[in-house]
């Protein structure tokens, strides 16, 4: 139980900090298409590298979003399947759906950390790309944590259930 609340308080912080970082992105993003669109359209002066510093911000912006909603437990699922089936079958089928994800983002590591060592610099703003980059391992990461947590947490609740109804 003790460990279900670290977790939890854990889970917690990373999400508050996902959303920050995130709207973070999305208002500079904002803020600078629309000082773009200013400068292209009334002064006749675009800020050239708006567009490639806002796609990077894009990307941030959806991958820490991606990591926020698996903390909710919030990815899509094929519900309809799942609410036929008996709470202990749902559980099981959960948590094997829950370990092949963690599976997916542990494979997708070693290559996204040797792309990390040969990407170039960006186009206009010259800024090494696997600072961009870095998003990708950030958020598989943080998306296992946010699994193993909800792992833990269904069990909890689960053996809960389970004892409350003997």
């Amino acid at each position: 139980m003790i460990l279900g609340r670290i977790l939890q308080n854990i889970n917690r912080v990373l999400q508050k900090c996902e959303v920050f970082i995130g709207t973070s992105c999305l208002i500079v993003l904002f803020v600078l298409m629309i000082a773009n669109a200013f400068g292209r359209y009334v002064l006749g002066r675009p800020i050239l590298w708006a567009e490639e510093l806002n796609n990077f911000l894009f990307v941030w912006a959806a991958f820490l979003g991606a990591a926020y909603v698996m903390g909710n437990d919030g990815h899509l699922r094929v519900t309809a399947i799942l609410n036929i089936l008996p709470p202990l079958f749902r559980f099981v089928v959960i948590q094997i759906a829950n370990i092949i994800f963690i599976w997916v983002c542990v494979i997708f590591m070693e290559p996204l950390q040797r792309l990390l060592r040969v990407v170039p610099y960006s186009g206009l703003l010259r800024i090494p790309l696997r600072y961009v980059y870095f998003i990708l391992p950030l958020s598989f990461g943080l998306m296992c944590f946010h699994i193993i947590n909800n792992i833990v947490q269904d069990t909890l609740r689960i053996i809960t259930e389970r004892k409350t109804q003997r």
